[in-house]
């Protein structure tokens, strides 16, 4: 297993780097019919010469599974290879007809919810644009121990390099909730392999050594699991945003 990126936050505060940003709009749907409009909508927006001249990374439409005491449904993901360039595609939405189309189809059906904007720091184990299913891990920590939980993740990629079946990444949330300072999305195959996998947790060396290490500093805040229903990546896939491309 390789670790294929690192970054890091300085002078004690969340910053957004030059780096990568993924973007979460969590919003709610209420009816069958109006996740069918979303979809479509969505599916009109992105077939666009507009989307394919302006998008310069991805996006996925996902449906959470579970997520707690939110009322979010589904939520937009949108990957970008720059804060920069995530600023100029929702401009450019804004000041297209296109863009407000789907805008009005979007609020016509559904309620929001919140909006994140997380800072990507790194990515371990095997990137996979076959991974659609998302188990996201909610944590805090103090700024000063930044370090620390990147030298864990190290630590427990090496420790499971040939067990672990996924993927798993590190993000800073940059903006958007306050509770919460870092992300640990976790990618796999299917939900049957995810069962698998956590299935031996509590007894995989690795998994709980890196257990034990962030109770120490990190503070776990709550799980999300979702999975991408569309995805939209004719710029940049999703093994190409891990890998850095």
């Amino acid at each position: 297993m390789k670790k294929l990126l690192i970054t890091f936050l300085a002078l004690g505060a969340c910053i957004v780097s030059a780096g990568q940003v993924w973007t979460q709009f969590d919003f709610q749907v209420d009816s069958p019919e109006a996740q069918a409009k979303i979809i479509a909508a969505s599916n009109e927006l992105m077939s666009t010469n507009f989307a394919k001249e302006n998008l310069k990374g991805s996006v996925h439409l996902d449906v959470y599974i579970s997520n707690g005491s939110s009322p979010a449904t589904h939520s937009f993901a949108v990957l970008q290879p720059s804060m920069a360039a995530h600023q100029e595609w929702m401009m450019a939405l804004q000041n297209n007809p296109e863009g407000q189309k789907f805008f009005r189809a979007l609020n016509e059906n559904s309620t929001p919810v919140n909006e994140r904007i997380n800072s990507f720091i790194g990515s371990y184990g095997t990137a996979s644009n076959s991974d659609n299913v998302w188990l996201i891990h909610q944590l805090s920590i103090d700024p000063a121990d930044t370090q620390r939980l990147i030298k864990a993740f190290e630590q427990v990629d090496k420790d499971i390099e040939g067990q672990f079946p996924g993927q798993f990444g590190l993000s800073a949330v940059a903006f958007g909730q306050d509770d919460v300072t870092h992300l640990l999305s976790v990618g796999y195959e299917s939900v049957a392999e995810m069962e698998s996998w956590e299935d031996q947790v509590a007894t995989n060396e690795g998994t709980q050594k890196f257990l034990k290490t962030m109770s120490k500093f990190a503070e776990w805040k709550g799980n999300d699991l979702l999975f991408n229903a569309l995805i939209f990546d004719d710029a940049q896939t999703k093994e190409d945003f891990l890998l850095n491309k």
